[in-house]
């Protein structure tokens, strides 16, 4: 009667080095996979966070009402330093989350304790004095719009005037141009410009001056300035 053979131990600890190796190399495999797609999906996420914030200051700018005033600040906020802020009053009609409709807004750089700005958006009560304004704010609940920005400036020119300013106080009227310098963590940024609608424009034509409808600039205007390289304002015949 013959007599079977069974592998002998170097056999069996050479197939389980040889499944070892083939384990290692798909897990190696595997896993660059999933941090590749990882990596990918943050900055798609990222790129789709940085353009919803770009349209929202587009529309927050081209509904401002005919009456908002803005001014741009830095404030001092107890334990942060200085925070860059934007305030808005009274609030845009597709903002007012159960706000009074005088109410303002503030679009503020917030540091987020790791060297990096949080951009943030929050409320105010327009008809507070300044030191119960800031108290309000610096106490208030913010919704985060933007995380992980390495660096945020603003600047204002009137619409007659392309000279850009670093400061406007409400005091200086409405300004025709905004401009966002944002530069993000991961590298990605630049200078954007936002169209400000002015408060009344002559057209073409003659005749009385017409409100332009929210949203919507006047004819000759483009429909969407905003972006990087614009530099100029529109040169439509404006009046105030």
């Amino acid at each position: 009667m013959r007599r079977e053979r069974a592998f002998t131990l170097f056999e069996v600890l050479i197939s389980i080095a040889i499944f070892l190796l083939l384990a290692g190399g798909i897990f190696a495999s595997v896993s660059a996979a999933f941090k590749a797609s990882h990596t990918v999906a943050i900055t798609q996420l990222d790129a789709e966070r940085a353009d919803s914030f770009q349209q929202l200051l587009r529309t927050f700018f081209l509904s401002l009402p005919a009456e908002a005033k803005i001014e741009m600040r830095l404030r001092k906020q107890s334990g942060r330093g200085d925070v860059v802020e934007v305030l808005a009053w009274p609030v845009p009609a597709f903002l007012q989350f159960g706000t009074d409709a005088s109410d303002g807004i503030a679009i503020t750089g917030l540091p987020d304790g790791r060297g990096n700005f949080r951009v943030s958006l929050g409320y105010f009560r327009s008809d507070d004095p300044p030191d119960k304004r800031d108290r309000r704010l610096e106490q208030g609940k913010w919704l985060t719009l933007l995380p992980d920005v390495k660096e945020i400036k603003w600047r204002f020119a009137p619409s007659r005037n392309p000279v850009m300013s670093e400061t406007w106080n409400a005091g200086s009227g409405r300004p025709g141009l905004a401009e966002l310098t944002l530069n993000m963590a991961n590298g990605d940024g630049g200078v954007y410009d936002y169209w400000i609608p002015p408060l009344q424009y002559r057209s073409s034509g003659g005749g009385e001056p017409a409100a332009p409808e929210a949203g919507e600039p006047p004819a000759g205007l483009p429909a969407n300035p905003s972006g990087p390289g614009i530099t100029t304002p529109p040169t439509e015949d404006m009046s105030q």
